[in-house]
């Protein structure tokens, strides 16, 4: 199993589908995404000397490479290291110590930075994303997918450290696949018309969400100004149709407040993913109002990537249910991949309606920390993915 597979097949069956969008401009197709790819790949493998299970890193912006560099990671057999673009020069240097990465591609705006965190790692290779040298990789020869086993790591997913040093959640091969599998039955339908939007770091929420849309040949839109700007953002609806994106709560209320999001920018928007904090419920019922039934709203962390829980477009708009407020305040119920459990502080399972530890498990669930057993142990206990989230369960199952 690779997970670079899903780009391979959407390759052949979408090849004159556009793929990756700077702004209004289609950057590249399904075919022309494919090859470079696998051309950069074998830049990775042969003009760098990288081996199965080494780590690339990637301190970039949100840029139209990024998603080549992450596909091209995983088809020679290595282990992306993406990092936030907003982290300090000795976080990045943890980060890239931590890993051991041999291979750090970065944009312009990130190069010093870089630089700067890895004085004391003399062989750490460095390219910058933005220049000839880079485009010059993509004229190396291709090579075929790596075989993996589908427990491989294929992600390092480094978490904010606010307790501590930052930890690096192994993501595998089964972890991804799962996790995409689990979009289309939990959050929304994907296919060759739709379109990702990456106003949203492409290091974190919105670059996981690359997986099912690639696998289904839609496409994805990267912001000219490389974030989330309001004003850029209503452009961009206007010019692309059935638009979907990730945002946290804070930027669906920033979208909200925009005078540009008029209704043919929002007839444009087919659904708006949030998580990542909480959202107000007066918020929620404006965006509603002014956008229409397009709110998808997730939970989930590094460990469990993108994936615990699940608040439906029908739970938004559902105004006739006596529970409605109530629902709508919660983080939804179970992903279809996984269990949910509530705990004291004894590990001992709690009933409907009594507060503890969340707990979670399944096939999307990390297969532990990065060079770290005893953080590893202490969150996977019992079987048990320990989320360090506080919560209850209802009795109809809503978090």
């Amino acid at each position: 199993m690779n997970i670079a597979s899903l780009l391979d097949k959407s390759s052949v069956t979408w090849a004159d589908q556009p793929a990756i969008a700077s702004g209004p401009e289609i950057i590249y197709k399904y075919d022309e995404f494919g090859t470079s790819v696998k051309q950069l790949a074998g830049a990775m493998a042969n003009t760098f000397g990288l081996k199965a299970g080494d780590r690339v890193g990637i301190a970039m912006k949100n840029c139209p490479n990024y998603s080549i560099i992450l596909f091209a990671t995983w088809c020679a057999g290595l282990i992306a290291v993406p990092m936030n673009a907003k982290l300090h020069s000795r976080e990045f240097e943890f980060i890239l110590k931590n890993s051991g990465v041999s291979l750090c591609f970065v944009t312009n705006g990130l190069k010093n930075d870089i630089e700067e965190a890895s004085k004391e790692i003399p062989k750490l290779i460095i390219v910058n994303a933005d220049s000839q040298d880079y485009d010059d990789l993509l004229t190396s020869k291709a090579i075929k997918i790596s075989e993996n086993n589908p427990d491989d790591v294929a992600w390092l997913f480094y978490t904010s450290g606010t307790t501590g040093r930052p930890k690096g959640a192994m993501l595998t091969h089964r972890n991804l696949l799962m996790m995409t599998i689990s979009y289309y039955g939990d959050v929304d339908s994907v296919d060759e018309k739709d379109s990702l939007l990456h106003a949203a770091p492409m290091s974190h929420g919105s670059g996981l969400y690359i997986l099912p849309y690639v696998a289904k040949g839609a496409l994805q839109i990267v912001p000219q100004s490389g974030g989330f700007d309001p004003d850029e953002i209503a452009e961009l609806l206007l010019n692309y149709k059935n638009v979907n994106a990730f945002f946290a709560p804070t930027m669906v209320k920033r979208l909200i407040n925009n005078e540009k999001i008029n209704k043919g920018a929002a007839a444009n928007l087919k659904t708006i993913i949030y998580g990542g904090g909480p959202m107000y419920v007066e918020d929620c019922q404006r965006a509603v109002a002014l956008l229409g039934p397009k709110l998808v709203q997730i939970y989930g962390q590094g460990e469990s990537p993108m994936t615990i829980t699940a608040l439906s477009r029908a739970a938004h708009i559902n105004i006739t249910d006596p529970r409605y407020l109530e629902k709508l305040g919660s983080v939804g119920t179970a992903r279809c991949d996984l269990e949910i459990c509530i705990v004291d502080k004894n590990d001992q399972a709690l009933a409907n309606g009594e507060v503890g530890e969340v707990c979670v498990r399944g096939d999307v669930v990390m297969i532990g920390y990065w060079r770290n057993k005893e953080a590893t142990c202490e969150a996977l206990r019992d079987g048990w993915l320990h989320t360090g989230d506080m919560g209850e369960i209802d009795e109809e199952g809503f978090l």
